[in-house]
């Protein structure tokens, strides 16, 4: 209901502007006692977490006002942790037991029947 009236890149904008004060506290706090080359490289992470984080909020937002079920399109996304788990598995060559080969085949099977 919220994202009704609003396309998926203004319904962004307002999900950023709502954690602006967030991000005001963490910077200030995280910028005492920090040497200046590791603030570097941690604004640059921090920049790409956002980029891809709001990418991500941008293709949610817009899969809910094309008409997605939120039933459908929010426990699908929430799901995110497999992307992390494959790309850990294919490069890094991290090993996962058998019960976490579980989880993730119960994981796919989830989103199907979801999407039924």
């Amino acid at each position: 209901m919220a994202s009704e009236g609003a396309d998926a890149y203004t319904t962004q904008v307002f999900f950023s502007l709502g954690l602006l004060p967030l991000i005001l506290i963490v910077w200030r706090a995280a910028g005492m006692g920090a040497k200046p080359e590791s603030r570097r490289v941690g604004i640059a992470w921090a920049f790409l977490t956002g980029v891809l984080g709001g990418t991500g909020n941008v293709a949610f937002f817009h899969a809910l006002s094309i008409g997605g079920k939120a039933s459908i399109v929010a426990p699908a996304t929430a799901l995110f942790p497999l992307v992390t788990v494959i790309l850990a598995m294919t490069l890094l060559r991290e090993r996962i037991g058998t019960a976490q080969k579980l989880g993730l085949g119960l994981a796919l099977v989830a989103i199907y029947l979801l999407s039924m």
